[in-house]
């Protein structure tokens, strides 16, 4: 079995987040949390305002666009329609721009459950979502839903203690993979995307329910193996004419997908086909095919899979930051210490050029 553990490593760091979106995405609900926690045009209760969604989750990836952010408000407004609950916010948020100061252009919209701004210069997005605390704040909340005209049930902080639960539990396994199966879907999907909380859902499914072993499992394996159980138990409801499979939300067990058209998950299956025959056949190559290997696999994740050379560059880099470059007599530079010729270690490598005045 071919892992090619150190191509993964480097395709996870690849798909994580720019720093210059994480600072975005740091300082912009900042900014808005300071700004909702000060007026008194709306009333709110402990704690005020939380963070959701996949950024809060740790299992965003490349460009983050947007963050959910939860503002707990008062009980009373729960004798209120929804409607009116989510103009009141949407009213509320229209000062923004101006207490924000020189951020850009920044547009607010009511949305179904939510009131969103854009930042137009950042190009991101802030949903502002009003939840009222039932009992408490792991547990149920409600949120308005404006297209039922009722108040639906959500849990959106207990599940985030329990995703990083399931995390732990399984070799901290379950988010990287979670970020693949993302990734996956990013590579293969212009049209007829599945939502990326649906891929979470059914990752953490999966896991949870013991379907894919994760103990002791490279995460090719680990992802191969992903891709044969979502095969093997979606195929089913590919034979039967206009069903979809349900996809339940881990805490409160409704279906995440419910509005999946056909279509589209026809479209996902063979997608999950050809990447697991692809996959499968990766990983079944012998230790000497890597170039094969990497073939295949760029195949499942396009051009954000890395080569060899590339990982061989990277761990170099990595070396030279460390003082683990070693130089032999003939003058090839390795990460590793040679076993058969004497070689000269490099000591750790902290300078990266000086700053040159321009002579013009």
């Amino acid at each position: 079995m071919l892992t090619l553990s150190s191509h993964f490593d480097l395709l996870l760091q690849r798909i994580e987040p720019a720093e210059a979106r994480l600072k975005i995405a740091q300082e912009v609900p900042d900014q808005v949390r300071t700004y909702l926690n000060q007026i008194d045009t709306l009333r709110t209760c402990d704690p005020h305002t939380r963070l959701a969604g996949s950024y809060a989750r740790h299992v965003a990836i490349n460009d983050i666009k947007d963050v959910d952010l939860l503002v707990f408000i008062h009980d009373t407004y729960r004798e209120q329609s929804p409607s009116a609950v989510l103009n009141t916010l949407c009213q509320v948020l229209k000062d923004l721009p101006q207490t924000l100061g020189d951020t850009g252009t920044v547009k607010i919209r009511n949305q179904r459950r939510s009131v969103n701004v854009h930042f137009d210069t950042q190009d991101f997005d802030l949903d502002v979502v009003p939840v009222i605390i039932v009992t408490k704040i792991d547990e149920p909340l409600l949120i308005p839903a404006r297209d039922l005209q009722e108040w639906k049930e959500t849990n959106s902080i207990g599940y985030q203690q329990w995703l990083s639960d399931l995390n732990q539990a399984h070799g901290r396994k379950v988010v990287p993979l979670i970020k693949l199966m993302k990734q996956w879907r990013d590579c293969h999907f212009i049209y007829k995307r599945p939502k990326s909380y649906w891929l979470e859902c059914m990752v953490v499914r999966h896991i949870s329910k013991g379907w894919v072993e994760t103990e002791g499992v490279s995460f090719a394996a680990l992802f191969t193996n992903l891709l044969m159980s979502i095969s093997t138990r979606y195929k089913d409801h590919l034979n039967q004419a206009d069903a979809v499979p349900r996809i339940p939300d881990p805490m409160l067990g409704n279906n995440v997908a419910w509005n999946w058209e056909r279509g589209h998950f026809e479209t996902f299956m063979r997608r999950i086909e050809e990447s697991r025959a692809w996959a499968v056949e990766a990983l079944n190559q012998d230790g000497d095919q890597v170039a094969a290997a990497v073939a295949l696999w760029q195949k499942v994740f396009k051009d954000t899979f890395p080569t060899t050379a590339e990982v061989e560059a990277h761990k170099l880099v990595a070396a030279a930051k460390a003082g683990g470059l070693y130089v032999n007599a003939q003058g090839n530079v390795t990460a590793t210490p040679p076993t058969d010729t004497s070689a000269w270690q490099s000591p750790p490598h902290r300078f990266y050029g000086a700053e040159v005045d321009d002579p013009a």
